[in-house]
């Protein structure tokens, strides 16, 4: 199924380089590429990734070159730089196609075909194609190779495919500019590009299939077709598995199961294997390993290929490298993957160990908020209380999540660690106690309690609470600015700011600046203020691959401001965009983009979706556990006005009004029960539809059945059939 790639063509095109070289693992769409730019055009070896002969790969070229067969390689080699055979639209040489037959590897997507033997180009420029080069070459073969790619004929162009770089003369063609290269990251798929080709496989992949499926290929064609259809894993053992040695297969296995890896850590797993030079192998041969974004050195293996591989270790084993790597990750500073990896190892006191050596401003950054409470969720909670800093940490983890009940009687615990011998100790712990407590009752709107706790707080703070004072600033301006006090707001903002910088945390300073932008605005700044937040974007985006909470956060604030201009489908993208970014996460902040969501839809006198907007918003509070006081107000506020707006008239009475004589769905259903039916008569089970709405099946159950009494059904499909004919499902 072709998917078109005009923005790699263009590059391949607008390119003067002597070598054009696409490397990068089975299944990116390389040949399929080669076969869109090129459209016909060229002298194509298809080698299949079969081993080559310098006598047997010059023969096949000297065929397509309509030479003799037997024509030494040196001769070939003068041909070529004579411009022969090339010289107009009228020569017979140089000119002829050899048609590839479909790859093994690269057949996804697959493109048009070349044209058959024959075909006459009318190009002065002679483009030799080299698809699927084998791994290994003679030394002969590599030399005769760079010779090739040395000739002086301004009009001849080597284009390569490959899975592993060539043993050639690369630096030298790099420094001279005669160097093109196209790796995975290129290669893959951007989301406009998945999507399409997802809306052509299979059109009835709901959202979260979508976004689950994105993240476990990010961008690799071959999973996105084979992964749905559980042919992942023979794939692998064809088109990459029997191509390892086994000591490559053993190590590959072992990295299925961790969440990064280099070269040092490698080296130490795998004691007396030489585990270091294996994993450079695996490196070199394109074994699905891909960098991580921000952190040099370190790779992971591509999710769908870890999945896929994960089954090749198990029991004692597993559990005998996952502690290594344990204990090896936390040296490396990488305290976060040693818990994972202590968790999965069935460790918790190891994994509670750990976690008491995160520092406090990690949960700020990539999604490790959902990271830290899922852990939550699988340590007991006596391992939990084990320690007054592992009670702080959850407790500043729930109240980010919004979940105020939890972090209030997890700071009570700390009672029971007072008093500490050392009285400097006690007065910290108090003092970060009250900063807590002070951002608790700001998010709650007790604005009297927030100031008290935060200003007593504030006098006994040290520099290794920076940011517990951070978050007391932050909640005093944020109560200034309601108050109308922007001077003081502003103050208080620049004071965080120097400290978020002073420390060196970027998550900090960007937290910081989205107060700082909302100031802005209200001081009638805007200009600068959207200056600051586009600033603060491109900063963020960067060349990240992954999902990024903290960067939806900032496309929901320009969403709002887009929307504050009256730039309305612009804001609606900014907002979907920045739903991908946070994608499963139950922070509060996701009902911002609700919200706004919900606001455009009731300026398009689109009711329906903007009351179901709210639903999900409601249902995303819900599932995250989310306090009431974070999310109730405000979705009653967007409530009230889209009831005004439907009715063209502001006022409550009408409003009122309205809620009370007119029902939301027909025959009675509720929003929720038409959800639940939706999904049903999309052919999903009582499970998934579950999963898709974040309830339990206990409730989706509860829901059917009360889908059948208001309808008069007694199964599934007659409240299917009977919601069709009513017009409630179309």
């Amino acid at each position: 199924m072709l998917v078109p790639r005009p923005h790699l063509c263009d590059v391949l095109k607008g390119a003067q380089q002597r070598l054009q070289l696409l490397c990068a693992p089975a299944g990116y769409g390389k040949t399929a590429l080669l076969r869109e730019y090129l459209r016909g055009e060229g002298v194509w070896l298809n080698l299949g990734g079969q081993g080559q002969t310098l006598a047997s790969l010059t023969a096949r070229l000297a065929e397509a070159l309509d030479l003799a067969a037997d024509s030494a390689p040196d001769a070939l080699l003068a041909f070529l730089d004579s411009g022969g055979g090339v010289t107009g639209p009228a020569s017979s040489r140089a000119s002829r196609i050899v048609a590839p037959p479909l790859p093994q590897g690269d057949a996804f997507p697959c493109g048009s075909e070349p044209a058959r033997d024959g075909a006459r180009t009318g190009n002065t420029d002679l483009k030799l194609v080299f698809d699927d080069l084998p791994a290994q070459m003679p030394a002969d073969l590599n030399l005769w190779f760079d010779q090739l790619l040395s000739l002086q004929n301004p009009r001849l162009q080597i284009l390569v495919t490959c899975r592993q770089r060539p043993d050639w003369n690369l630096p030298q063609l790099m420094l001279t500019g005669n160097l093109l290269e196209v790796d995975a990251r290129q290669l893959a798929f951007r989301p406009d590009e998945f999507e399409s080709l997802i809306s052509r496989l299979a059109p009835d992949t709901d959202t979260t299939c979508r976004e689950q499926l994105w993240h476990a290929t990010s961008g690799w064609c071959a999973g996105v077709h084979l992964l749905p259809a559980s042919l992942l894993g023979p794939y692998l053992e064809r088109e990459l598995l029997s191509r390892l040695s086994d000591e490559q297969r053993q190590v590959l296995y072992g990295l299925a199961h961790l969440s990064k890896a280099n070269a040092d850590l490698c080296e130490q797993l795998w004691e007396g294997q030489q585990g270091a030079r294996v994993f450079a192998s695996l490196l070199a041969c394109q074994a699905f390993l891909l960098p991580i974004d921000h952190q040099p050195g370190w790779f992971r293996l591509l999710p769908a290929v870890a999945q896929a591989l994960q089954g090749h270790l198990s029991g004692a084993p597993l559990n005998r490298l996952r502690l290594r790597a344990c204990q090896l990750l936390s040296v490396c500073g990488h305290v976060d993957d040693a818990v994972e990896q202590a968790l999965c190892a069935d460790q918790p006191e190891v994994a509670a160990n750990y976690m008491e050596r995160l520092w406090l401003s990690w949960i700020l950054s990539e999604r490790h908020l959902d990271r830290f409470m899922d852990w939550r969720e699988r340590i007991e909670p006596q391992l939990l209380h084990s320690s007054s800093r592992l009670i702080y940490l959850c407790a500043k983890a729930l109240v980010f999540s919004g979940r105020l009940d939890e972090a209030q009687a997890c700071l009570q615990r700390l009672g029971h660690f007072l008093p500490l011998p050392d009285p400097r100790r006690q007065q910290r712990l108090l003092a970060n106690w009250q900063a807590l407590y002070g951002t608790l009752h700001g998010i709650r709107g007790n604005p009297e309690l927030a100031r008290l706790h935060c200003h007593a707080a504030l006098g006994y703070l040290t520099a290794q609470d920076w940011l517990s004072v951070l978050l007391c600033h932050c909640t005093l301006a944020r109560i200034a600015m309601k108050n109308g006090e922007l001077n003081e707001a502003q103050v208080l903002l620049e004071h965080s700011l120097e400290l978020a910088r002073r420390r060196g945390s970027r998550e900090a300073e960007v937290l910081v600046n989205i107060d700082r932008v909302r100031l802005m605005v209200l001081q009638g700044q805007s200009g600068t203020a959207q200056s600051l937040l586009r600033s603060e974007l491109a900063q963020l985006t960067g060349s990240r691959t992954q999902p990024y909470p903290l960067l939806g956060r900032l496309m929901f604030l320009q969403g709002e401001l887009l929307l504050q201009q009256g730039l309305v489908q612009q804001a609606e993208r900014v907002l979907q965009a920045g739903l991908l970014q946070v994608r499963d996460g139950c922070a509060p902040f996701v009902l911002d983009a609700y919200l706004l969501l919900s606001e455009i839809a009731s300026r398009g006198q689109d009711s329906e979706k903007a009351h179901l907007l709210l639903g999900e918003a409601e249902r995303r509070m819900h599932w995250g556990q989310i306090d009431r006081a974070c999310y109730q107000a405000r979705i009653e506020a967007q409530k009230s006005r889209n009831q005004a707006r439907d009715l063209g008239d502001g006022s409550n009475i009408a409003v009122d009004a309205r809620v009370a004589t007119v029902p939301d769905y027909q025959d009675g259903l509720t929003p929720r029960e038409v959800s639940v039916l939706k999904l049903l008569a999309e052919g999903m089970s009582v499970r998934e539809v579950g999963h898709r709405l974040f309830i339990s099946v206990n409730t989706v159950k509860t829901h059917a059945k009360n889908i059948n009494v208001k309808l008069g059904a007694c199964r599934r499909t007659q409240a299917i059939n009977s919601a069709k004919a009513m017009g409630i499902l179309a």
